[in-house]
């Protein structure tokens, strides 16, 4: 019963941000490991935006049966003029259809943010488990209750400028967790052609395999996609106004 209403209040909490979201990403994904050689799918990101709170949906289909499914709410607040204090909290779900198989993920992290810079710390707590498990049974039932989380990333024109280049660090992103030991490693870039219109497109290099617990290679990925913005989100909005601060000074 309470792996049924995780599932049922994510699904609840991912349609309320979607269908009031001011942003929205569409990208096409396409990677290659050794387990399934080539696959390719699609993900889509909807922000939902209450002042200078951010409520972030994410999802996932990948053609190796795989299924994303998050909520993000993320509050920013200025703590000086070059840069601002953000905390976030995190419900997750990945579902491996092909081996009736999923987790679920509570995450809480505190970060800090400059124009060229941000870094991010906390933890999350990871439940794997399998479908059709009986209730009383600790078979094929996981449970992590402590893992670290990080993030440090850096722009090379600026969060907030019409065009940059980013490389990230972190062990997770926003359709996948993973153990403090097994990074991910991305280099991505983002152009506003228009107002309101950004083209993105990013790599990425991870651990492969069904939750990462053995595998020692990685795999390729690529996310290349569009997002609409009806207005700026609440961390936007701070990196603006550290931009206007150093432009008065």
């Amino acid at each position: 019963m309470a792996r049924k209403c995780h599932v049922f209040l994510l699904l609840c909490l991912f349609s309320v941000a979607f269908l009031n979201a001011q942003e929205i990403q569409v990208n096409g994904v396409a990677g290659y490991n050794l387990t399934y050689k080539g696959y390719g799918g699609a993900d889509l990101k909807g922000v939902f935006h209450v002042d200078n709170t951010d409520f972030t949906v994410n999802f996932e289909a990948l053609t190796a049966k795989t299924f994303s499914l998050g909520v993000t709410v993320g509050h920013s607040f200025n703590v000086c003029d070059n840069g601002f204090v953000f905390l976030d909290g995190t419900l997750h779900s990945r579902i491996f259809g092909r081996y009736k198989t999923y987790e679920f993920v509570y995450a809480g992290s505190v970060g800090f943010r400059m124009r060229h810079f941000s870094v991010q710390a906390g933890l999350f707590s990871r439940t794997i488990d399998a479908f059709g498990r009986d209730w009383h049974s600790l078979q094929n039932y996981v449970t992590e209750p402590f893992n670290l989380l990080y993030k440090v990333k850096l722009s090379v024109m600026g969060f907030d400028n019409p065009w940059d280049v980013y490389a990230v660090a972190a062990n997770y992103n926003d359709f996948e967790y993973e153990r403090m030991w097994e990074p991910i490693f991305s280099l991505g870039g983002r152009y506003d052609f228009k107002e309101r219109w950004s083209a993105i497109a990013e790599g990425t290099l991870e651990a492969a395999g069904i939750f990462h617990g053995t595998v020692k290679f990685y795999e390729a990925i690529m996310r290349v996609g569009v997002s609409f913005r009806l207005e700026r989100s609440g961390m936007e909005k701070s990196s603006k106004k550290i931009e206007t601060n150093k432009n008065e000074n």
